[in-house]
């Protein structure tokens, strides 16, 4: 065989097992194995969440009948913010059985497409919803009074001590005598 025989053989087989290992599925654990600022953080939401069907004006009958009121979580899947936000105020801590005790968890996914119903009779997907609220950010909580309308918006992670003033602040219903404000 002429060398210049061998080298078209060899590119040949070169391309060949190039394109078998582009065209390869990529390992189950990739994703993992990123960086968690490329990857995201995964999380579950609390199973004590309110299973909703997104009605929220049947969710705030309901929860103003048990004496409580609504808050929203806007979250986003693996959204650090999201992951630490549960964490150190929904799952453990001094704020989880006061959440626990006075407010109705309902989670909305900013990117889903799920129907829901607004208190004032409006359809939107969450998506949909996300903007009707001016959601810009996860996480975003929106706290809704016995009555419906949305008495505090807070953008972002909050600390156990700064959530547990916005959530003195709405369950003693301050809202209906003074803006929030940190002191609160």
């Amino acid at each position: 065989m002429r060398l210049a025989e061998k080298l078209r053989s060899a590119g040949v087989v070169f391309l060949t097992v190039a394109a078998l290992t582009l065209a390869a599925p990529s390992p189950a654990g990739a994703a993992e194995d990123l960086p968690a600022s490329k990857a995201g953080v995964a999380y579950a939401l609390p199973e004590w969440f309110k299973p909703s069907f997104l009605d929220f004006r049947q969710d705030v009958a309901e929860a103003r009948k048990q004496g409580k009121q609504v808050l929203v979580f806007f979250h986003l899947d693996n959204c650090p913010y999201c992951a630490r936000m549960l964490k150190d105020n929904f799952t453990s801590g001094e704020n989880h059985d006061f959440i626990r005790k006075h407010f109705e968890v309902i989670a909305v996914n900013v990117r889903g497409s799920l129907d829901t119903r607004w208190v004032n009779g409006e359809t939107y997907t969450e998506r949909g919803l996300t903007a009707h609220l001016g959601v810009r950010g996860t996480p975003t909580l929106v706290f809704l009074d016995p009555e419906g309308k949305n008495v505090l918006q807070l953008a972002g992670y909050r600390d156990p001590r700064a959530l547990r003033a916005a959530l003195d602040y709405v369950q003693s219903q301050r809202y209906r005598s003074a803006p929030f404000s940190r002191g609160s």
